[in-house]
């Protein structure tokens, strides 16, 4: 067993069956790999369709505890790879993304490498018809190149050797989001981090103008946990920074591309400044956004 690839699941059934489809059709030996998929959803336990039949090793846990990290830390408990990847439930990896992570593992006979990544493509529902957040996020998806020349990844699309997660406990489970640039950074001062723009996994743009604001206040809560919980005037004074940007950003774009797609983009900034006001005085009062 060479890899093990964790997934945490909540409440996203059918894209999870696609993932493990696509997983079905990786180019690579079915007895190198193992497939562990995290029940994060303490009400209702994951079955699959009785017609479903894995070409691989595919291990079911539950985690009851809430939040992606202690599934992801359940999984990697579990794994028995050497190397461990991590992708999400409703991603979809090419077909070689295992073979050609492995390849380049292959290469690191020092074990200097740390961590492992690459390109998370956006698809949508109809490419032809953009919703205003598709065409947000057609913007400001992932560039996980430039993360990884700045030390940090995503689990979307992440490797690493299974003795480094160890090394370094794992995700802090305390954390709703940020969990990866938090543990990416701690591994990447001590290893290597390597981008490879073969190695990749394609991820579906949010759908809903209220989806990418949830994201950005679970984000916003993540960072207030690693960073500004004893200083509430920095915390303000990040989420006033914060709020410019977005107001930039939305003039950039007003001047650079079509009133149609600009304006898409202003009123998604919008819901999302409005959105990540109202987390920062719940934050104040001890509350957050848990999902």
């Amino acid at each position: 067993m060479r890899l093990s690839v964790i997934v945490p699941y909540y409440r996203d059934y059918n894209r999870l069956i696609q993932l493990l489809d696509c997983l079905k059709q990786q180019q690579l030996v079915s007895d190198l790999f193992e497939v562990i998929v995290v029940n994060n959803d303490a009400e209702t336990p994951l079955g699959l369709p009785k017609d479903f039949s894995p070409n691989f090793s595919l291990i079911i846990l539950e985690e009851p505890r809430s939040g992606s990290y202690a599934a992801r830390n359940k999984g990697i408990a579990h794994a028995r790879g050497d190397i461990v990847a991590f992708t999400d439930s409703d991603c979809l990896p090419d077909k070689t993304w295992l073979s050609n992570a492995l390849e380049i593992f292959d290469k690191d006979s020092q074990k200097k490498l740390g961590i492992l990544t690459g390109p998370v493509p956006l698809f949508y529902k109809d490419p032809k018809k953009l919703t205003a957040a598709e065409v947000y996020e057609k913007y400001t998806g992932f560039t996980t190149e430039a993360y990884a020349k700045d030390g940090y990844a995503i689990t979307a699309n992440w490797f690493s050797y299974s003795d480094v997660l160890v090394e370094f406990n794992g995700f802090n489970e305390n954390l709703k989001s940020n969990g990866d640039s938090d543990l990416s950074k701690k591994i990447t001062r001590h290893y290597e981090i390597q981008y490879s723009p073969n190695v990749i996994v394609r991820h579906p743009s949010r759908y809903l103008a209220s989806e990418v604001v949830y994201k950005y206040r679970r984000v916003l809560g993540g960072t207030y946990q690693r960073k500004f919980k004893e200083s509430r005037l920095k915390f303000f004074r990040y989420l006033l920074d914060f709020t410019w940007r977005r107001i930039r950003f939305s003039a950039k774009k007003m001047a650079t591309i079509s009133p149609k797609e600009s304006s898409k983009i202003l009123v998604v900034n919008l819901a999302i400044v409005w959105g990540t006001w109202k987390e920062f005085f719940l934050l104040l009062k001890g509350l957050e956004t848990k999902r």
